[in-house]
């Protein structure tokens, strides 16, 4: 044969229709389970013409995987008006397995119908249950064969009158690691926001990851059961998951917050008194007061130093020394809250002298401004038979250590004239600068 007739005949050979089979392709999916759980695995189809049927055969590790069953697929179920597929043959524990084997013809009888060229068309869905005593983190395969049944069913598509054999790809089912359970949050600690978390671990775990809202804040050991977190005071996703060397498993997750503290109120109600006087030691003090919450202390301070620490944070009362000084001495309460906060001060004064306490020409010993009851009271002691007055010195108005009309007409000169004010103590209560008169105070209320 000379070389134009070989061209020639090269020529004819290419121009025949030739069956492309290099895109038709049945292909088996990955999916995923926990040990003990349903796993359903689909399977998807590719071709160049319209496909009026199908069959394949596909095996697996019987130890892990149990078929279910065989349904039908999205891409079968809109055929002969939405009944699906016509013929729909399935065997889940075919000859040579272990295994599945399926054959599925779209339409019989009439105008056949098919599924049109495409990809990514799913054409059934092989359901199995997963062996509890499954590895976590393992996979196992699911591939697809010509072997299983008797006679072996092919792996083959029908186009027209013809069989295709596409190629196959298999796929897997992953044993998911089981997740942590029964994660439960509990505040340990108010004043920083801490809570403790306890979870019980599922499976053998190479470390657990904790995060809050997204964002991992600890890596702990694999046998953690427990930790501690600081929440902020808007509720936050709490989530833990178990992690092997080759997965990790599914979240864990609870929502919680922190509630935040309140501190108490200041305290209340804070008063103090003088109950007994030593002209040589001082004086004994005793101070009340009222807490509206709990405190973790309470200090006393005299003049601004600092004195003791009470026995309890929960006192309500305290007594005390002050020494003898013509100045008044201030007494305060400093309490700490619960979280360690000091709170402002709450105070009271006190003067402890030797000698009474009186206001000099308050006659009457009422506590208020001099005024004609006053003058009145002296008219009443000195002339009216009223017996002696409770504090002689403040009825010693002139300071001239006797009682006689002229401390009456002092004060009123002082009152409705120019005439000098009563000499100390005046007009706040305090000790006779001349207290060697002989004229005694007994009682003046109104000075404590």
């Amino acid at each position: 044969m000379n070389r134009i007739s070989q061209t020639v005949l090269l020529l004819l050979f290419l121009s025949l229709p030739v069956l492309v089979t290099a895109q038709n392709v049945l292909s088996i999916g990955d999916s995923s389970a926990l040990p003990g759980d349903n796993v359903s695995v689909n399977v998807q189809i590719a071709h160049n013409d319209p496909v009026l049927g199908f069959s394949y055969g596909a095996t697996h590790d019987g130890t892990i995987l149990t078929p279910v069953s065989i349904l039908q697929g999205a891409a079968l179920l809109p055929l002969n008006g939405a009944t699906g597929a016509d013929y729909f043959f399935e065997d889940i524990a075919p000859a040579n397995g272990p295994g599945v084997v399926l054959a599925c013809i779209f339409t019989f009888g009439g105008a056949l119908d098919s599924l049109p060229p495409g990809s990514g068309q799913e054409v059934a869905t092989m359901n199995y249950t997963v062996a509890a005593t499954a590895a976590p983190g393992s996979s196992t395969a699911v591939t697809p064969t010509a072997t299983l049944g008797s006679p072996p069913i092919n792996i083959v598509f029908t186009v027209g009158g013809s069989s295709i054999f596409p190629s196959s790809s298999g796929g897997s089912v992953s044993i998911e690691i089981p997740a942590p359970s029964g994660l439960t949050s509990t505040l340990s600690d108010i004043c920083s926001c801490t809570h403790d978390l306890s979870w019980i671990n599922n499976a053998s775990y190479t470390g657990i990851q904790v995060r809050l809202d997204g964002a991992l804040v600890a890596t702990l050991p694999g046998s953690a059961t427990s930790t501690s977190v600081i929440l902020p005071t808007t509720s936050t996703n709490i989530c833990i998951t178990g992690v092997a060397p080759s997965a990790s498993s599914a979240q864990t997750c609870i929502l919680d917050s922190c509630a935040g503290y309140t501190p108490p109120a200041v305290a209340s109600g804070f008063s103090c008194n003088i109950i007994a006087t030593d002209p040589l030691t001082g004086c004994t003090a005793d101070a009340s007061w009222t807490n509206p919450g709990g405190y973790s202390a309470i200090h006393l301070y005299i003049d601004g130093v600092f004195v003791e620490t009470l026995a309890s944070a929960a006192a309500t009362s305290w007594q005390g020394s002050l020494g003898l000084s013509p100045v008044p001495q201030t007494i305060c309460i400093e309490s700490v809250d619960g979280c360690g906060g000091v709170m402002a001060q709450v105070c009271c004064q006190l003067t402890c002298t030797s000698g009474p306490l009186f206001v000099r020409g308050d006659c009457n010993t009422d506590g208020g401004s001099n005024d004609i009851a006053d003058v009145v009271a002296a008219l009443n002691f000195l002339f009216g038979g009223a017996g002696l007055p409770p504090c002689g010195d403040s009825c010693d108005i002139n300071d001239d250590s006797g009682f006689d009309i002229s401390d009456a007409i002092f004060l009123l000169s002082n009152l409705f004239g120019n005439g000098a004010f009563p000499l100390a103590p005046y007009p706040g209560c305090g000790e006779d600068p001349t207290d060697n008169d002989g004229i005694n105070c007994d009682s003046f209320p109104a000075c404590p």
